[in-house]
């Protein structure tokens, strides 16, 4: 196969409408009559990515695309469908009228067995590589973030949100008539993309998800329509289809996107194993080549989409991978530092760095400066959730001042912050805490001084003190080394509801609180006579 550059001479006086009277803000094929050249890139595939695809080749809105600088290997990207007034086939280097490929799957046959057209390099592809595609060793390059959700008609019967559950409802035929979900009366009719559709398989991945891990049957009344056409959609009130948010923003929003179902998925470009490491693919697709680049940004935002982040920012953009992709991070996150000092000893300080990122837990390393050094003190501290302390001696007595500088782990998603120059205090003698003082406590009680044998022996001790509060701990009844009774002291008070083991005639007993950490032990000698 000969692998090409970048995008072919795509005119941008070729805009046409998508679809009935909407007017696309999109490239479509080639200008006919092009024929691409062995050393063009070449790609066919998903209708989701087309128009990104040919933004990134020939510009979009006075921002260049790959092909202005490079025009002798060019990026050719041919539409999943003929767009207004092109031709149903395609032109390739060696094959004039070739059958257009629709969809994901159609897109990526193209690359191997049967189907397997050597002048095409490239597939676009809204959804991850399949068994067969992987076992053909197949490779997808991620480069963008869309979010797939449910469209109706900008005049509906549906209501204004459908959750994931009443969407398998639908599907499924389980209900059938928008009044049964909050809507206006009218028989909903739900489409879903075309067989080999990437969205198509990527939505019934998210129905089966909804439906807790099972399969949904399509109901009967579901028809396959072709994907992100919204002439399917955008006339019948009672109409409701997957549709890609970016795609429908970038053709001028014509349907009305439904809330309570939402889903994010990767977009990506595939090519074949022999492919993936050569100049004329990394150049587009690899992670340091043009689509990852922040060149490339503005026109895949342009086409409805977020640019993944490079795998130097700790993304996964242009890194090749036979896996669903599930980096999605297309923004770095920002970080807040803070910092706090304690001193304990002469000379000692304990510094305490903090790093805030949401709700993503940041890694890297934490920098103490004092005093506004040029270098920090000592080695750098590695984050452990989100913290970093650090104890330094042989520090002079008396004020100074640090600051705390994250630096993110290498290829990391965190970007780097630091705290503000923190006032700190050294001391200049071991500061010893001061002593616990403990209440004193008196014990008394309300046993009689003789019961009948048989009798419960019950009664009540009371713990004094002269301490704000009341006491709370454990007590004890002894008789000689023998416990005939314990519990606990609430509020001041222990309950006994009979002490056991009494022995007839006097019977000598000592009564022990044990204390606390406010309160003093205390004991009560008491003797209970059992005639």
């Amino acid at each position: 196969m000969s692998v090409r550059r970048l995008f072919a001479g795509v005119s941008t006086a070729a805009v046409v409408a998508a679809s009935l009277s909407l007017a696309a803000p999109a490239m479509a094929d080639p200008a006919a009559p092009y024929t691409p050249a062995a050393s063009d890139v070449i790609g066919v595939g998903s209708d989701t990515s087309e128009f990104a695809l040919a933004y990134l080749a020939d510009g979009n809105a006075g921002v260049a695309g790959y092909n202005a600088s490079n025009p002798a290997g060019k990026l050719v990207s041919w539409n999943a469908t003929a767009p207004a007034g092109g031709a149903a086939t395609i032109n390739l280097p060696n094959e004039a009228a070739a059958t257009r490929p629709n969809g994901s799957g159609a897109g990526k046959s193209t690359l191997y067995g049967a189907g397997n057209k050597t002048d095409i390099d490239f597939a676009r592809s809204s959804s991850a590589l399949n068994a067969a595609e992987k076992q053909a060793g197949l490779q997808a390059f991620p480069f963008a973030k869309d979010s797939l959700a449910l469209a109706t008609a900008k005049t509906s019967n549906a209501p204004a949100s459908i959750s994931p559950a009443d969407m398998v409802r639908i599907y499924s035929g389980t209900v059938t008539n928008w009044s049964q979900l909050g809507g206006t009366a009218g028989v909903i009719a739900p489409k879903i993309p075309q067989s080999g559709s990437g969205t198509r398989s990527f939505f019934l991945d998210q129905l089966k998800a909804a439906n807790g891990g099972t399969d949904v049957t399509l109901a009967g009344t579901v028809a396959s329509v072709q994907e992100h056409d919204p002439a399917q959609v955008q006339n019948d009130p009672n109409a409701v289809a997957p549709f890609s948010i970016g795609r429908n923003s970038v053709i001028g929003a014509p349907l009305r996107i439904e809330g309570g179902f939402s889903a994010a998925r990767a977009l990506y470009n595939v090519v074949r194993q022999g492919d993936v490491a050569k100049p004329e693919i990394t150049a587009i697709f690899g992670d340091a080549g043009f689509i990852c680049s922040a060149a490339a940004k503005p026109l895949i935002t342009a086409a409805g989409f977020e640019q993944l982040l490079p795998k130097t920012q700790g993304g996964v953009c242009g890194v090749p991978t036979q896996d669903p992709t599930t980096n999605l991070a297309t923004q770095q996150i920002a970080t807040t530092t803070t910092v706090a000092g304690t001193s304990a000893s002469a000379g000692a300080l304990s510094l305490t760095a903090t790093v805030a990122s949401g709700s993503t837990v940041a890694d890297g390393l934490v920098s103490f400066f004092l005093d506004g050094a040029a270098t920090p003190t000592g080695t750098p501290v590695p984050l452990t959730g989100g913290k970093a302390t650090k104890a330094l001696t042989g520090i002079a007595a008396g004020a100074h001042t640090v600051v705390a500088k994250f630096a993110p782990s290498g290829s990391s998603v965190f970007l780097a912050s630091q705290s503000a120059a923190t006032p700190v205090t050294v001391a200049a003698t071991t500061v010893t805490p001061p002593a616990t003082t403990k209440a004193p406590t008196k014990l008394k009680s309300t046993f009689k001084k003789s019961y009948k044998a048989g009798a419960k022996v019950s009664g009540t001790i009371k713990v004094t003190e002269s301490a704000d509060g009341k006491a709370a701990g454990k007590f004890t009844i002894k008789l000689g080394k023998k416990v005939v009774a314990k519990g606990k002291v609430k509020n001041g008070v222990a309950k006994v509801t009979n002490i056991k083991g009494l022995k007839k005639g006097k019977n000598k007993l000592v009564v022990e609180y044990a204390g606390s950490s406010a309160f003093k032990a205390s004991k009560l000698k008491l003797t209970i006579t059992i005639s």
